[in-house]
């Protein structure tokens, strides 16, 4: 019997493949690596980063990864942590990630290894964490140095946001601003909308996306009392006040 897939479990796995591409970009972005690839043993790959301009070395680099995946793999498995191979062109690293799965990155040029290996053992193990879907308890952290554990902290803000922004509480509050935005334009013009909104959040300490059902009419009444009245009068504040906040309130309400 196939067990059927729900939308929970695409969700996850979506949900993993982003932090493992996440990892392998700030390893790019940290090392001299060209290309990063997080693979099986069998040759599938799971995730990767590849920039959008790669010279036609990486190319070759790629075509004996191919050969030598099946020999790596054996090595692997025989409790082998790393292969470093040089060649003419490049130089690939192979880096074991727990039983079948390894963490390949490529150079293309001249690099200094030995500050990028480290970078690739940082990265390596935050891959396995990752992987292996262990939970972010401290107790689990503390079993990393300092410099693994902070990456995987960091790498947990990237994910949460991620996560967040595909709420349906992320999109009311989006929809909720762009609104106010409008609002706004209509009495003070487009020129002033940005600033007058950057004084309110200010004044509220919060920001568009962690804003909540009780801090968006608060947002509202702020600015017509401390920008739009002082400016544009009682009449025009009165009016805004009257028209704007039933408007927020039934939008905040009926938000599906």
């Amino acid at each position: 019997m196939v067990a059927k897939k729900t939308k929970d479990d695409l969700e996850d796995v979506s949900l993993l493949k982003f932090a493992l591409v996440s990892q392998l970009k700030r390893t790019y972005k940290d090392s001299e690596v060209d290309v990063l690839l997080f693979a099986g043993a069998d040759g599938r790959i799971y995730a990767s980063y590849i920039p959008d301009s790669i010279g036609p070395k990486i190319f070759e680099l790629t075509n004996l990864i191919s050969h030598n995946l099946l020999h790596v793999s054996q090595q692997l498995a025989m409790g082998l942590r790393q292969s470093v191979i040089e060649y003419d062109f490049g130089t690939v690293i192979f880096s074991s990630v727990g039983k079948g799965a390894l963490l390949i990155s490529l150079f293309t040029g001249k690099a200094d290894l030995s500050e990028d290996m480290g970078k690739i053992e940082v990265s390596r193990q935050v891959i396995q964490h990752i992987f292996e879907q262990r939970p972010m308890t401290g107790d689990q952290l503390s079993s990393y140095s300092e410099e693994v554990a902070s990456e995987l902290r960091e790498l947990s803000k990237i994910v949460f946001n991620e996560m967040y922004t595909q709420s349906s509480e992320y999109k009311k509050n989006m929809q909720i601003l762009a609104d106010i935005k409008e609002k706004i334009t209509g009495v003070m013009g487009r020129g002033e909308v940005e600033q007058v909104l950057a004084m309110a959040f200010n004044e509220i300490a919060s920001s568009p996306k962690w804003m909540t059902k009780d801090l968006w009419p608060l947002l509202v009444e702020m600015i017509i009392r401390d920008q739009i009245r002082p400016l544009h009068g009682d009449y025009v504040a009165d009016m805004c006040e009257a028209e704007w906040m039933p408007d927020i309130k039934h939008k905040l309400e009926s938000f599906v």
